[in-house]
């Protein structure tokens, strides 16, 4: 009976082994995706999905291009900057692929941080500039990728999934749903690629969502998975997960009567990431049609201002007992805020703040015309250190930087989607920047 009883899971370990090919037995790990009840915002078939629609629809990659060739600022400027970035170049030599990659007490992951983010930098320089050599260099890297990665590990894999594979999932939707890529390997039976990677190595290793800004990693990595993937059932999870989660979601990590950081204690790198993180979350929501950002009385532009007075050298109010859950992990909770790491721009000589402020100055100072004071100083303040550029070291996947780029609004609007632009099925480019249309 013992052994009866134990090659049962074996048997079922050796399917799914083989279903998914050399990607190892993921979901065993992860279990299924919980089902939730009604949520704003959730979607109810398949067809609800807005693409492109992970940080960019095609309205916004249009008001990117068209402020480009128009020579208006602050896109020309910006992207002045960013054309000439390494990253930017359809010469970048691909750093992989690795069939492993390790984040935690192993680590060999920058090759892959590397060429994801010259893929969804190249994907934007194609989009702006049309030159046919960078559709190539961001397809051949999410090729190269995308058939020959198997399996991510460590302590930190989270991370590692929910930051290069967000961006990663963002340079595919524009290629895409703009660029008519097809993916290495698909085909409608036994396909193998980016897509297959995608939902087994990437999205299914993010269901167990974590705490603060851990946790809002995963969710705004899922969000962005789900929609590329059209997984109706993983979006809700990550969207009810967004607005309730109270562990990960955006009430579990800022109070919502002064803005306070469940990790403001720890240090303020985190801190200032999990802004971050949380507008991202939010963009993707955007895109797909529900304004998030306006949540608990615009509850991310409190905690903004939260962290930008007390960055900027001012003293805050603290509530000990608002920390995140399972604080006891990194050591706390903790009595008053964190001074490590405090500051804007160039906290050390080879540390940088986390490039978080262009997005939340445009969604909620520009786009909706509110008042923001901290956060517009702490924009200057980070502009006058050198602004949103590529970020370096270890930190380098964890923001898109760029912000004067990739964030920008005109003025004050509400800059709704025209969905029925972009056509399902592939194809060629239509004229005047009208997205794909079918061949």
């Amino acid at each position: 009976m013992k052994w009866a009883t134990l090659n049962v899971p074996l048997a079922f370990l050796a399917e799914t082994v083989f279903a998914t090919g050399q990607l190892n037995g993921l979901p065993v790990l992860n279990g299924p995706i919980p089902t939730v009840g009604t949520v704003h915002g959730m979607k109810s078939r398949v067809g609800d999905f807005v693409h492109p629609g992970l940080w960019h629809t095609h309205d916004d990659l249009e008001r990117i291009r068209l402020g480009v060739a128009n020579r208006q600022d602050p896109w020309k400027t910006a992207f002045l900057d960013f054309s000439t970035d390494s990253f930017s170049q359809a010469s970048y030599v691909m750093q992989g692929p690795k069939s492993i990659i390790c984040r935690g007490s192993c680590s060999n992951y920058t090759t892959f941080t590397n060429d994801v983010r010259a893929a969804y930098q190249n994907a934007m320089m194609w989009y702006i500039t049309r030159n046919q050599s960078h559709w190539y260099r961001s397809t051949t890297i999410l090729d190269a990728w995308g058939t020959n990665l198997t399996s991510i590990i460590g302590t930190d894999t989270s991370l590692l999934v929910g930051l290069e594979g967000d961006m990663f999932a963002n340079a595919a939707e524009i290629m895409r749903w703009e660029g008519g890529w097809v993916e290495q390997g698909a085909k409608a039976s036994g396909g193998s690629g980016f897509s297959n990677q995608l939902y087994w190595l990437f999205a299914r290793q993010s269901i167990i969502i974590g705490q603060a800004n851990y946790g809002m990693v995963s969710i705004k990595a899922l969000l962005a998975f789900s929609v590329y993937l059209d997984d109706v059932t993983m979006y809700n999870y990550a969207i009810n997960s967004y607005e309730n989660d109270l562990c990960a979601g955006i009430y579990g990590n800022y109070d919502t009567q002064t803005g306070q950081g469940a990790e403001t204690g720890r240090d303020q790198g985190h801190a200032v990431s999990g802004l971050g993180w949380t507008a991202l979350a939010a963009r993707i929501i955007q895109s797909q049609g529900t304004d998030v950002y306006s949540i608990g009385n615009n509850l991310l532009l409190t905690a903004a201002e939260y962290s930008a007075k007390y960055n900027l050298g001012h003293d805050v109010p603290y509530d000990p007992k608002f920390y995140r859950c399972e604080a006891i992990l990194i050591n706390g909770p903790w009595s008053a805020p964190s001074t490590i790491s405090r500051g804007l721009g160039k906290t050390s000589a080879t540390t940088q703040c986390p490039g978080v402020w262009d997005i939340l100055y445009y969604q909620y100072v520009v786009k909706r015309g509110l008042n923001a004071p901290w956060t517009v100083k702490a924009k200057q303040v980070y502009d006058a250190s050198g602004g949103e550029q590529h970020p370096t070291g270890n930190s380098q996947g964890d923001q898109p930087s760029w912000g004067d780029l990739l964030w920008s609004y005109p003025g004050k609007g509400q800059f709704t989607n025209h969905n029925d632009r972009t056509i399902w099925g592939g194809g060629t480019i239509g004229p005047n920047g009208t997205g794909n249309l079918n061949s």
